[in-house]
């Protein structure tokens, strides 16, 4: 048995691995996994599954993804079987039901399928609950992808607030649990008060190579200099009043491109004319290849209040871009560490933020490959498979 507790990413579970597949391949047997999903859409949790799923065909295991819709955007190996069991629930009784019913639908495809699989993991919020009413509850990994505090919270006050924490407690409570940061499944278990069998947090994977390929693509409306900012246009939670203040106090020269898209693009452009900034903040809106532009950049700039795992930084140091960030929950302490830190600074700590800015462009440290060379598929793949017992 793996022993209870936490792993973190830079943990050995190569020999973990290895052993796991001697035993395998000496009874001749194929490992058996199942994903378990909402849907296979527009998200990031679905494109990690997508991921996970790719890179666990690639090392030989029979894969099968059972999707609780009729939602499938993304294209999976030939070899993975896809099942989709949809419920739709007609009427206030099926709605008030719908978690059990549905749990009742995917019980019966269980026993029709008649085999067992080795691991199983549950993605997305639908899906923990079904499961955790299902004949997997027990077996099953629930991959968390969201901080659960301001996915579950965020909105609640008095009365809601209290009974949605015992919910989400009742539904996790004694459950294994994958989340995409440590810090995620710590504010897990200590703001809902859950102890989990076993909790992992497992940091999402990157396909460097095709992100350093699109990162050599040409860019031609861009300065020679420029610092960035690259994700929604989201006003609650990218914090862009934080973003134009600190780069503002930064004092430094270098123009600020702000690369993607959403409702609160207008906002954002009002903002940088409140602050005088019309001349250094340009709004590009969204781009098909944001790597081009990370490549291309002094820095990136990270202001959000919260975020799950921000991808975003490993994504721009695989460019070999330094990146500036606040110290939100959850992700940027656990990836801005050793000679990366003195670029992370407090999270209300305005100063903190605009010295960082200024010393990343006046000192940048040197990206090597070794940084993001945890955040490789084949590496997560095996972080996830040595979740096996036994």
């Amino acid at each position: 048995m793996i022993a209870p507790g936490f792993f973190r990413d830079g943990d050995d579970v190569s020999s973990r691995t290895q052993g796991q597949n001697a035993r395998w391949e000496g009874s001749g047997s194929t490992r058996r996994v199942l994903f378990v999903i909402d849907h296979l859409d527009s998200g990031g949790a679905p494109v990690v599954a997508r991921d996970l799923i790719v890179g666990m065909v690639d090392a030989g295991v029979e894969v099968t993804l059972v999707i609780l819709s009729d939602r499938q955007r993304h294209v999976l190996p030939s070899s993975a079987e896809v099942v989709k069991l949809p419920y739709v629930a007609k009427g206030v009784l099926a709605r008030q039901c719908r978690y059990r019913r549905h749990a009742q639908l995917l019980d019966r495809w269980l026993v029709q399928h008649g085999r067992r699989f080795d691991l199983v993991y549950a993605h997305l919020h639908h899906a923990h609950q079904v499961v955790s009413r299902s004949r997997l509850a027990a077996s099953a990994w629930y991959c968390l992808h969201a901080d659960p505090v301001t996915g579950f919270l965020g909105n609640k006050r008095g009365l809601g607030r209290w009974m949605k924490r015992r919910k989400v407690r009742a539904l996790y409570q004694g459950r294994r649990i994958v989340t995409v940061s440590h810090g995620m499944l710590e504010r897990l278990k200590t703001h809902f008060s859950i102890e989990p069998e076993r909790g992992v947090g497992i940091h999402n994977p990157l396909d460097i190579e095709r992100i350093q390929k699109l990162a050599s693509d040409e860019v031609i409306d861009v300065p020679d200099n420029f610092l960035l900012y690259v994700g929604r246009m989201d006003l609650r939670q990218k914090r862009f009043d934080r973003l134009l203040d600190a780069y503002h106090q930064s004092g430094v020269a270098l123009p600020l491109l702000l690369v993607g898209g959403g409702d609160g693009a207008q906002k954002v452009s009002a903002m940088i004319r409140e602050r005088k900034l019309d001349d250094r903040v340009w709004l590009l809106g969204p781009r098909d290849n944001p790597y081009a532009y990370m490549a291309r950049a002094r820095a990136l700039l990270l202001s959000s209040d919260y975020e799950g795992f921000p991808l975003v930084l490993p994504e721009t140091l695989a460019c070999g871009t330094p990146v500036v960030s606040v110290d939100c929950p959850t992700g940027p302490a656990e990836l801005l560490v050793g000679e990366l830190a003195p670029y992370l600074a407090p999270l209300d700590d305005m100063c903190a933020f605009a010295d960082a800015i200024s010393r990343v462009v006046e000192a940048p440290p040197v990206i090597g490959p070794a940084l993001t060379e945890s955040f490789r598929l084949d590496h997560v793949v095996k972080r996830y498979l040595a979740l096996e017992d036994g």
